[in-house]
């Protein structure tokens, strides 16, 4: 009880100072907002925006379980949807990711330790952005995209397994007694219209976010001189990767691979709005 009211006060605090600096520096607020707003039209939309509007359309188009059921075996699993959930997290990305986590948890059609797992495994940067944006337009070379995006597969999939390793939950159970009815289904996306529609208002919540880290770190910056990679890292994932690309040569590619790890604040946010219940921190926080 002390630890929400310490975080609640906490939050109010942060608040508080953040209006005051918007008040005091609009210029810097209009600034982040107007590239944050750019940001989203040239990099973000284009990589994510797509993703969503085909991972929403193969959801509706479950294959059968034992289709998934290699799978489901690798990845440690206990139901098949929760295996394509993570074919489709590698596909879209992070907010995908936490999407189905928090959407299928919350149908109860997968157990906490599944939903876990989700997002361990899939909580990652979609290949639009990674090999598109990061490899092809910031760091010149698709192949670097490539390498970049297979790191981070490769990254949680070993973050998971040592997770497993300290942790009870790597055991299988269930979140949900046997004795429960039939747990109701998930929405259903019936055609490509529902599937646009939905991934609208996906994309609209990541934009929201990566506008506002923009606006923060605008503000931040007009009256703090911190390092602008270490602030935009911190706050914002694209932000970050653009501003460790600028350095060129290797300290580019490593610092991209130290912010497509870290994630930054704006994708914190967006995990945790999507994934709703599902939200896991102590062990997402553990896996990076």
């Amino acid at each position: 009880m002390n630890n929400c009211k310490n975080r609640q006060r906490a939050m109010v605090a942060a608040a508080g100072v953040l209006g005051i600096l918007l008040l005091a520096a609009p210029e810097a607020a209009a600034e982040g907002f107007a590239s944050g707003t750019a940001l989203c039209l040239a990099s973000v939309l284009p990589a994510l925006f797509p993703f969503f509007v085909v991972c929403e359309l193969l959801t509706a188009a479950a294959p059968p379980a034992r289709l998934l059921r290699p799978l489901q075996q690798l990845l440690g699993l206990e139901a098949p949807e929760a295996a394509q959930a993570v074919a489709l997290s590698w596909l879209g990305g992070y907010a995908v990711s936490a999407q189905l986590a928090g959407r299928l948890y919350g149908a109860q059609r997968i157990s906490r330790r599944d939903a876990r797992r989700l997002l361990l495994l899939g909580c990652c940067s979609g290949p639009g952005f990674v090999i598109g944006c990061v490899g092809g337009l910031l760091l010149g070379r698709l192949q670097l995209g490539v390498l970049l995006y297979a790191a981070q597969l490769a990254a949680n999939l070993a973050a998971t397994a040592c997770l497993d390793l300290f942790s009870a939950s790597g055991r299988p159970s269930r979140a949900f007694p046997a004795a429960r009815p039939a747990p109701p289904a998930p929405p259903q996306i019936s055609g490509l219209p529902d599937a646009i529609s939905s991934a609208v208002s996906a994309s609209l919540s990541v934009c929201g976010c990566v506008v506002f880290f923009r606006i923060v770190g605008a503000v931040i910056r007009s009256f703090l001189p911190v390092p602008p990679l270490l602030l935009s890292a911190a706050l914002e994932i694209s932000a970050g990767c653009a501003d460790a690309a600028a350095r060129g040569g290797q300290a580019a590619l490593y610092g991209c691979c130290a912010v497509l790890s870290l994630l930054g604040l704006s994708v914190w946010s967006q995990i945790q709005l999507f994934s709703g219940d599902a939200f896991c921190p102590r062990a997402l926080l553990l896996s990076r």
